[in-house]
């Protein structure tokens, strides 16, 4: 059964600058000598109580004063959901002010265009994330056919053969030269490193996080997603964070740590957590430790992922010239 979902999109309100009207002073006649009251005699005055001393001044040319302009602003209005509420916000996410800029940099060195890449497990390979895109076995509603104009454009990643998707991959070891395909990559490159370089995507899906012991490190989980994000954007792609459904730590702490991150880089998060919360078992296979989504679990994370590329797709797209 096909499952629909209702997405809100988040934006951001841009600040704006006012300037404040210049005056400038104009220097005004000679004035003939006038009587200027100096002092007014008082009991502790040198002069004489009663008495006013006055005496003949010629007063001096007023200097021409130019005011400078006084420039206030008010800072960007931050209305974005704070990291700790992640479990509530929104499946499908926009691409902020933040993303554009990378996008544009992204351009600048070269990424290849409308083209897409992966970092993660065996759950990531294309015969079970957006693979099927490729294919003629899927289905699209009649409120979702402007989703066809976003499969034409991204045809050529869906099946494409990511050398930082591997079995059992984890955020540590997408760093690690140890994990790189031999075949593909130099000596000294990591899986990340070693994808970025070969394909040069536009954009990155990062769905990682499955593979960590509980009670390990939240903090160097984080410390690790960061070090991805970091290479990713420097690479001049847009990195699309995914979490995920499980809860192998415990406490749904590695989805807190990735929304952290999302939230300080200013870029999307998908919220698969979300989506699959109408599914039994949160999308999970019982019978195989709650780890590896079921195939209804696949169809929900390929239409959220369609979705989310569609989305930050096309406000890329409109904001460049």
């Amino acid at each position: 059964m096909r499952l629909r979902m209702q997405c809100y999109i988040s934006g951001l309100v841009m600040g704006s600058l006012v300037l404040a009207a210049c005056g400038v002073a104009t220097t005004p006649p000679p004035s003939p000598t006038v009587p200027v009251v100096i002092a007014q005699a008082s009991s502790s005055s040198p002069i004489p109580p009663g008495e006013t001393l006055t005496k003949d001044v010629t007063p001096s040319p007023v200097p021409t004063i130019t005011l400078l302009p006084t420039i206030t602003s008010s800072p960007t209005p931050d209305n974005r959901p704070l990291a700790r509420a992640w479990s509530s916000w929104p499946i499908v996410p926009a691409a902020s002010a933040r993303s554009v800029a990378i996008y544009r940099k992204g351009i600048q060195m070269g990424v290849t265009a409308n083209s897409y890449s992966v970092v993660g497990d065996c759950q990531s390979k294309p015969d079970v994330f957006l693979g099927i895109y490729a294919t003629d076995r899927y289905y699209l509603g009649k409120a979702d056919q402007s989703l066809q104009e976003t499969i034409n454009a991204f045809h050529d990643s869906f099946q494409h053969d990511s050398a930082a998707v591997r079995d059992g991959l984890s955020a540590p070891s997408a760093l690690d030269p140890l994990w790189a395909d031999t075949s593909r990559c130099k000596s000294t490159e990591s899986p990340l490193a070693c994808e970025l370089r070969l394909y040069k995507p536009m954009i990155v899906f990062v769905n990682l996080g499955t593979n960590w012991k509980a009670g390990a490190s939240a903090d160097a989980y984080e410390g690790y997603l960061r070090k991805i994000v970091d290479m990713i954007i420097a690479r001049g792609a847009l990195p699309i964070l995914t979490n995920k459904s499980d809860n192998v730590e415990g406490d749904h702490s590695l989805n807190l740590a990735t929304a952290k991150v999302a939230y300080d880089y200013d870029i999307p998060l998908m919220n698969f957590w979300l989506a699959a919360d109408s599914l039994p078992d949160h999308g999970l296979d019982a019978a195989r430790d709650n780890i590896y989504l079921t195939p209804e679990g696949w169809d929900v994370r390929n239409y959220t992922a369609l979705r989310t590329l569609d989305s930050v797709w096309r406000t890329l797209t409109a904001a460049t010239p």
